[in-house]
Parts: C-alpha cells; structure tokens; sequence
C-alpha cells in the first residue's frame, strides 16, 4: 500500500484428513468498474456494484463499517496498481488505529441474487508502512472467506498472519515503505487465502498510524493466488526450541540431540522476521559428550515485535536453520493462538498468549478422534512458543491447531505439503 505524502493449556492439535486434490483453479475476478447503487458515496451502508467481475457475474461491495478517525476517499483508486484490483483509497488522522470494512457478496449478473462461486482465492498486497521520524505507521487487511486455507512468505517476510476464526490478518510489522508503487513481486508484504464454495466475504482495511500526521493510503484486493518462498524449517538434530515473552524480556531455551554433529550454533534475532543477526553463539566440541541443553534471556529488545532462530554448522560447515519464533513486548497479555508458519513442511511454531501460568497438554489427533501425538507443557503468563515438529511423517493436507486450556480452547488451521 502506498503513502501519499501530505502535511499532514492444554494445547490441543486436531489433524484433519487430507482434502481430496482438485484441478480447479481459482478465476482471476476483475474490480474495474464500480456504480455506486444505493446510499452516500465513500460512507459506511454504500454499496457499489462491481460489472462483469467474472462471466455472468457481478460483485456488491458494501461499505459496512468504519472506525473514528479514518475516511473512506474512493471506492476504487485506478491511478496506478492493478485496475482489476479492488484498490480502496482512505485517509487516516494522525495516533489513529483505523479501519474501514467491506461485505462483498458475488451475485448474477444484473440482479442482486447471491451465487456460490466454487473456489475464490485473494491476496492482500502491498501491506506496507511509513517511518516518520521515531514513529511509524503499520498497514493492516483482513480477509474473511469463512475458512480456507492461507500463505504468505515465511522466508523473508515484513508482515505476520494471524488466524482468527475464519478472518485471515496480515499486519506489517516494519513500517517500513515498500517500494514506490503496488507490486505482485513484493512477496514480502503480501498473503494470500483460497477457500471454496462461497458467495460472501468481508475484507477489513487501515492502518496503526502511530505517527501524528494525517496519511492518505490505499489497499489492492487482488482475485489471485500467489506462490511463496517458505523458510527451511526444524535443524535435524534439534529437539525443541521453545520461549517465553514477558517483563520486557524474551527467555529462550533449546535442546540437541546427544549425539549431534555440530561444531557450533548461533541465536540470531531480528525485528523483521528477515535480516537475522548473531546475539549469542556457542561453540560444541562433537569428540565429546557435553551439554546439549541451551538457555538465553534477551534483555535488548530491538522492539515490540521480535523475531528469533537458530543457526547449527556441522564439521563440514554445512548450515542449517531452525523455525522461527515470534513475540510481540510490550503489550497487554491477551489469551490467543498463533501458528507461524502455517503452511509447514515437517515443523511450525505455536505461540499462546496467557496471563496466568497454567498446565498444559499438546495433542495431535485426526479428525475421527485418533490421538497421534501427545506432550505435557507449563504455560507461564507471557508469550509461550513451542515447536511442534514431526509432520513429515503425515500425510499431506489440512490439520487444525487448537489450544485448549481448563477455561479455554483456540483454533487454527495449518497446511502440510
């Protein structure tokens, strides 16, 4: 999204079957001409309709909702972009936390008749932000097809995905400005969600401007999915890698194998998710039998939002990585469940926000009730992050992460490819 520059515990993992495979591809739906058909342009209860979005078909876009501070200024900005985009332009006041919400509903042509579209996949672009002087402002877009399935790029990524619900949140974490103009190759402030058999979405927009000057922006919805690079996730020999956030500081432990074959491993931190650096390195003697147990409190925060991995080098100087975890300082403990990455190959991260310490117990199951997987945890109050690994031995597919404590329970769906 680009500025225009003004003055202004028991933790439960439910795994479901694999889908059935699908040659269906998603259409790509064209937002290019938009008639205002009922109520006051650019203010919440307009609808707008959106002509030949596809064959026979056509989109209603309802402005359905919108917080103090933030005003919608065009329906759809066809400037620059992509004008088959949806491009919602919007100004937003400065210390504002805003957003605006649409409903799109896809109906027949000419008529107002809802009809079920078989799989819809859009992405989120450009979610970006601006740094003005020691203060910034975060872009954000929520999607919300009712479930689906999501992925963005954990590799280098200046956004973090949140699942709640069935609402799909990218939050740009850099505030950093991303280019000069809307981009599909800006991989790293971007995701994307499919989901199928649906004929109504919302689609949240705004900003955390923390700054205090006004700012003019916009969103591009674009009907499309997108691939992603994903980071190379669980080292071989690395058991756990797990962390707790709380009192302005990040306690970090891990665990090796007894019988590894590194010669050393670095913790490396960032507050980008991207452009790791070294805080901490430990060298390993492999000709003995030493500690394999590892512990380290960062006191240094580079931010609310950090980031950390590890990096093993065998004897032959081969590198690995480990998965990423993630934490947000600084703010009030909420209860809420993250899986980071979503889209896995053999390992994830699950992070469960609690305010009050508490047991609990990590279940793997399938959807008929076959346990496959089961660990006792403690939660302390803070951010707790665990990797969960061991999903190479499962067959590809669609699981669903869940948390589930003596008071609560939390979901999220992940993918296994």
């Amino acid at each position: 999204m680009k500025r225009f520059f003004t003055l202004s515990v028991m933790l439960f993992v439910i795994v479901a079957a694999p889908k059935k495979a699908t040659s269906q591809e998603a259409p790509i739906y064209n937002f290019s001409n938009a008639v205002l058909e009922s109520g006051t342009a650019n203010t919440t209860g307009a609808v707008y309709r959106f002509v030949n979005v596809y064959t026979n078909t056509d989109a209603l876009v309802t402005v359905a909702g919108m917080s103090s501070g933030i005003s919608l200024r065009s329906i759809d900005r066809t400037a620059d972009g992509y004008q088959e985009a949806f491009q919602p332009e919007y100004r937003i006041s400065g210390n504002t936390n805003g957003y605006i919400d649409f409903t799109i509903v896809f109906v027949n042509a000419g008529t107002s008749t809802a009809v079920t579209q078989p799989i819809v996949s859009a992405t989120g672009l450009d979610i970006d932000g601006n740094i003005n002087g020691g203060t910034s402002l975060y872009e954000f877009n929520r999607i919300d097809m009712g479930g689906g399935t999501y992925e963005y790029n954990t590799y280098n990524s200046q956004i973090v995905v949140s699942q709640t619900g069935t609402a799909i949140t990218g939050l740009n974490t850099t505030g950093v400005l991303f280019g000069a103009l809307v981009d599909t190759v800006a991989k790293e402030v971007m995701f994307s969600v499919t989901a199928t058999s649906l004929s109504t979405m919302t689609y949240r927009i705004g900003s955390d401007n923390q700054t205090s000057s006004n700012s003019t922006r916009y969103a591009s919805l674009y009907y499309k999915k997108f691939t992603y690079q994903h980071f190379p996730l669980a080292i071989s020999d690395l058991i756990s890698f797990d962390g707790i956030a709380g009192n302005n500081n990040v306690k970090l432990n891990w665990e090796l194998a007894v019988a590894n074959n590194y010669t050393k491993v670095a913790l490396e931190r960032s507050n980008t998710s991207s452009n790791f650096s070294t805080i901490a390195e430990y060298v390993l003697d492999v000709t003995e039998e030493g500690d394999n147990t590892f512990d380290y409190t960062d006191n240094n925060l580079p931010g609310n939002m950090v980031f950390y991995r590890l990096k093993a080098t065998d004897q032959s100087g081969k590198v690995q990585y480990s998965n990423i975890l993630s934490f947000r300082v600084g703010s009030n403990t909420n209860k809420e469940l993250k899986v980071y990455p979503s889209v896995i190959n053999s390992a994830t991260t699950v992070s469960i926000s609690v305010a009050q310490k508490a047991e609990a117990v990590l279940q793997v199951t399938d959807m008929s009730g076959r346990m496959i997987k089961q660990q006792q945890l403690m939660l302390n109050p803070g951010v707790n992050s665990v990797t969960v690994n061991g999903f190479e031995r499962y067959l590809k597919g669609n699981y669903i992460v869940s948390v589930r404590t003596a008071t609560d329970m939390f979901t999220q769906k992940i993918l296994v490819q």
